[in-house]
């Protein structure tokens, strides 16, 4: 009798349960320029262009790698254009955790703070494998 009880409430969890929990990357394989997220738009960048033409709270999507850890969460991201101080806060950080040196999308927001260098805080982390 225990395994029918246990089946079945294996199959309500698993109902209850959307696609995106289990294999939350496997639509990453193809990314477009834009991005819709909760009614806002992501446009490319690279991290030159970032620095040098985006405005503050612009919504930016950035592909490259994270290279290190810099303080609390603070870490240096890379693409073949530059270097940019990105801040990525626990909820922003996928499941496998944060990956360094690994092809990495950044969507997130412009900060430009005066008297500090410009950043981007990330709304959301991932991996292209």
């Amino acid at each position: 009798m225990k395994p029918i009880w246990m089946l079945s409430g294996l199959v309500m969890l698993a109902t209850s349960l959307n696609a995106e929990n289990f294999y939350p990357f496997s639509h990453d394989k193809t990314i477009d320029s834009i991005h819709h997220h909760d009614g806002h738009k992501y446009q490319k960048h690279s991290i030159d262009s970032v620095i040098t033409e985006a405005k503050d709270d612009e919504l930016v999507k950035l592909s490259g790698e994270i290279v290190k850890k810099l303080k609390c969460s603070t870490y240096l991201f890379r693409d073949e254009s530059g270097e940019i101080k990105v801040h990525i806060d626990n909820d922003s950080i996928p499941q496998k955790g944060l990956l360094f040196g690994t092809q990495t999308t950044i969507k997130g927001e412009v900060v430009k703070e005066a008297g500090k260098p410009l950043s981007v805080e990330a709304d959301r982390v991932r991996y292209m494998f």
